[in-house]
């Protein structure tokens, strides 16, 4: 759900509240005054650390490319194996 930032227009305080889109939100937890709320605009921020926005897609295929070359290379010697026995 988002968090909505609302200022009382009677008695100033603020409070952060957490609603769906359509719920409309009107009296004020503090002075008790009806339809005094005033929603704010709230800062949207992301999570994402720099290191992983700046690696590329190339970089995760090439990484798999070569972990299954290994894992392919390790089969056949195991079948290799099975197959002197």
């Amino acid at each position: 759900m988002p968090i909505y930032i609302y200022t009382c227009d009677h008695c100033g305080s603020e409070a952060t509240i957490s609603h769906s889109m359509t719920e409309i939100v009107e009296d004020c937890e503090v002075c008790e005054e009806s339809g005094s709320l005033a929603r704010r605009p709230s800062i949207f921020s992301s999570a994402i650390k720099t290191s992983e926005q700046k690696a590329k897609v190339g970089n995760y295929v090439k990484g798999f490319i070569e972990e299954a070359k290994q894992d392919l290379k390790q089969q056949k010697t195991n079948l290799g194996e099975k197959n002197d026995s």
